[in-house]
């Protein structure tokens, strides 16, 4: 099959989860023997033609989130139908519309939904109406829409009646064994840290994260290393360092071996984030071993079950205390380890993931009537 992806920043994965995603998906498909392209943004002058087999088409990011997403979907889509891809798998709520193009033209178009979107903090008011407003649009537009979340799909069925396909991320599994030199490059020791890793944005509750963690580490021994960022302008991520004190450590962003010897140096994951579907960055810390100590709403306590701990959302006293009774009681902390790895390794295997996508694919393209999802009993 030939494939392309659209309306991501592209691989390799330096942002969120649907760029994870389509990395792991899409490598995969290429050792399966597919044609894969990624439509990418790059602000660099010199840019990958291709990535561990996929080809990388870019085009310019600009610094205005609300202003590059529409502009790049638009040029990309153009840009796609000009190639004979086969199935043109989009990412995001926001390129619902531009689904209709590739529709109109008899490709067998896809769309991935991340949570729901419409209520991140961090979008303007116009932006989130619009989202609220043409919520609708993806399950009728696209031959298949994909949800990674039960609770987001429950949320459309309720809503329109119409249950998109679930099709969750994944992660990898590997063993604690980091390299200790690796870390204290990085300026941390092993089991020394908690660790956050994701998009420095409102909705990831970083600020909650470090004000529980000022309380707690007074006179400990303990950091807190956060890492990620943001591409566009951020007036939030300057916030958090203003906030920060001398225990907190922003690496920004941290790729390959050196961020798996992170999550595998780690004390304990924490996640205090009050908007998601399906955390990758939560599931990659099970993945490599860690405890994980998440907020309670319901897309983390979809994805981890009884193997990882809790707290109130936005409770900050609730979060210290729970960070205080891991650095008191390490029992608990390797007892949630091994939970961990046993969830990730029996419900999110990333060839497991990739395999579903590539069903999905074949159906789309050997049956030209109907549509995949739709209805289902199975809310």
């Amino acid at each position: 099959m030939k494939i392309a992806y659209l309306n991501t920043l592209g691989i390799p994965a330096r942002y969120g989860g649907f760029e994870t995603s389509v990395e792991e998906v899409s490598t995969r498909l290429v050792k399966k023997g597919h044609e894969v392209t990624v439509y990418c943004a790059s602000n660099q002058t010199v840019k990958q033609s291709s990535y561990k087999g996929v080809a990388l088409i870019h085009f310019p990011l600009r610094s205005n989130k609300f202003v590059d997403f529409p502009l790049r979907s638009f040029l990309s889509t153009f840009d796609a139908i000009g190639r004979d891809f086969e199935i043109l798998h989009y990412y995001g709520t926001d390129s619902s519309i531009f689904t209709l193009i590739p529709k109109a033209l008899s490709r067998k178009v896809v769309i991935s939904l991340d949570g729901l979107t419409w209520n991140r903090s961090s979008y303007p008011p116009w932006v989130r109406t619009a989202l609220r407003s043409s919520s609708w649009l993806p399950l009728y537009l696209p031959d298949a829409t994909i949800v990674d979340s039960l609770r987001v799909r429950k949320w459309y069925f309720n809503r329109y009646g119409r249950a998109p396909i679930y099709i969750s991320y994944g992660a990898k599994v590997s063993p604690r064994n980091p390299n200790v030199d690796a870390l204290q490059r990085l300026g941390v020791q092993e089991n020394q840290y908690f660790l956050f890793v994701g998009r420095l944005v409102p909705e990831k509750g970083v600020h909650h994260l470090l004000g529980a963690f000022k309380k707690l580490v007074a006179g400990s021994r303990f950091q807190l290393v956060i890492v990620g960022g943001n591409p566009y302008a951020s007036t939030y991520e300057s916030s958090l360092k203003r906030m920060a004190k001398n225990n907190v450590k922003f690496l920004g962003y941290v790729y390959g071996v050196d961020m798996e010897n992170l999550f595998k140096g780690a004390y304990a994951y924490v996640t205090a984030s009050e908007l998601e579907g399906t955390s990758p960055a939560l599931l990659s810390a099970m993945g490599f071993g860690n405890c994980v100590l998440a907020s309670d709403i319901a897309e983390n306590l979809e994805t981890i079950g009884d193997a990882g701990l809790t707290f109130r959302s936005g409770n900050e006293e609730d979060l210290r205390d729970k960070m205080s009774c891991l650095i008191s009681d390490p029992g608990i902390v390797r007892s949630f380890r091994e939970k961990a790895v046993e969830r990730v390794t029996e419900l999110y295997s990333w060839d497991s993931i990739a395999e579903q996508t590539e069903r999905l694919y074949s159906r789309l393209l050997d049956h030209d009537s109907g549509e995949l999802g739709g209805r289902d009993t199975d809310k």
